[in-house]
């Protein structure tokens, strides 16, 4: 007998779900043609101002704010209206029973501010269970941007779980790009707040991201989420796909958003994968690209340094130089000088390095002259005013490929930057 209850709760427990969302679906249907509302508890640090914009983080925000500021004791610009921690409301519009749109919004608007869609049906407060499983029920069948748009409000419904529903929309390639793309965006908040994530959804994220038969955004979408997941869970998953046999599209695309995350984990990864000398030549531009972005230090560009000499493709030297010349500063412009001077194995590669050292403040370091002092007459020629209008374009920051003109080159680029592409010297 206690083995039957015990099997009657649990069906119970889980056909509820279900039964709340046909239960608000019901009450959406019987509801007069036109829209309909109802509301319901906004998970914490969930907030709006009920019309316009909503913030689920420190800097995260959904929507437009469009009101007056005021400036703190610290000259940050604040609004003025209260960031309210909800409600949730939804505002269903309906072409006769076709669902044609899904307004979310949390707040209650402050005078002379007016809720949207006043004359919409309002059904009232239903428990944020309840309306994510309807809301995950829209997505799972609408089309265009219905199924997209019916996603977000799923996820701030308070002390709702979501997980399940999220991973069979992000795994359902008959949905639209769209759709699939907003379940794995939202997968973060899939769980009531306080609780962990099902390592499941991790899981899905990377089969996702692996199967290389499904659309390539959704993939990456997929490998993003993974980047950004609550206490870096997704990036030893990263690191595994990034090592992945041959470094195929799926390896570069993890080493990118390893980059992105700004994980300490992330960046030891990179630095140790920039030292290996068996990568091919486009996945080791990829790694250093990553490892130059805005996270770098001087003592990643020290280490970009020292590995040029290892690198033999192409691609990987190029992207060295450009990673080198956006960190900047003193050593890494006279390293790209003394590269230009000393490198005449590729004119591309070189016309690069010169670029990437045109600093205003090559004078300073006592490397230029003004360009009346430098060069031939044929090169000097080539930066006077006439030349300049003759060429137009042609002209690149005043700086030549050229190795043997550079102190021409860096001189023009410390005082005449800005003319369009390089020019092939006669």
């Amino acid at each position: 007998m206690r083995q039957h209850i015990t099997g009657a709760a649990l069906a119970v427990t889980l056909l509820a779900p279900a039964l709340g969302a046909q239960l608000l679906a019901d009450r959406v249907n019987a509801a007069p043609a036109g829209a309909v509302q109802f509301s319901f508890a906004a998970r914490p640090g969930v907030c709006g101002n009920g019309h316009g914009f909503i913030q689920t983080g420190n800097s995260t925000y959904y929507g437009s704010y469009i009101g007056s500021f005021t400036t703190t004791a610290n000259g940050d610009l604040v609004r003025t209206e209260v960031c309210q921690n909800g409600p949730g409301h939804v505002v269903i519009d309906r072409a006769g029973r076709d669902i044609i749109s899904v307004q979310t919004y949390v707040g209650e608007p402050q005078p002379p501010a007016v809720a949207p869609a006043m004359t919409a049906a309002n059904l009232g407060r239903v428990s944020g269970q309840q309306a994510a499983d309807f809301l995950l029920d829209v997505a799972s069948r609408g089309e265009g941007r219905v199924g997209r748009d019916a996603i977000f409000p799923a996820t701030i419904a308070d002390s709702a779980s979501t997980t399940d529903r999220l991973i069979a929309i992000a795994k359902n390639q008959a949905l639209s790009r769209d759709t699939r793309r907003a379940a794995l965006s939202h997968m973060g908040n899939s769980v009531p707040a306080g609780q962990v994530m099902p390592a499941r959804a991790a899981d899905v994220m990377v089969a996702i991201a692996k199967d290389e038969s499904d659309n390539q955004s959704v993939r990456q979408q997929a490998l993003s989420v993974l980047s950004r997941l609550e206490h870096g869970v997704g990036i030893p998953a990263l690191v595994e796909l990034s090592r992945q046999q041959g470094y195929t599209w799926l390896a570069k695309e993890s080493i990118a958003a390893l980059s992105r995350s700004g994980d300490p984990r992330a960046r030891d990864f990179l630095r140790t994968t920039v030292q290996r000398e068996d990568l091919p030549d486009d996945v080791m531009a990829q790694v250093i690209r990553s490892l130059g972005q805005d996270y770098s230090t001087a003592q990643d560009a020290a280490l970009l340094r020292n590995v040029y000499p290892k690198l033999r493709g192409e691609r990987a030297k190029m992207a060295l130089i450009s990673a080198v010349g956006d960190v900047g500063g003193t050593e890494n412009i006279k390293w790209l000088i003394d590269l230009a001077r000393n490198d005449s194995t590729n004119q591309s590669r070189r016309s690069n390095q010169l670029q990437r050292q045109a600093k205003p403040d090559l004078p300073a370091l006592g490397l230029g002259r003004p360009a009346h002092q430098a060069g031939s007459a044929r090169h000097r020629h080539a930066l006077t005013p006439q030349s300049r209008s003759r060429r137009g374009p042609s002209l690149a920051r005043g700086l030549f490929f050229h190795a043997r003109w550079l102190t021409l080159a860096t001189s023009a680029s410390a005082y005449n930057l800005g003319w369009g592409r390089f020019p092939t010297l006669p």
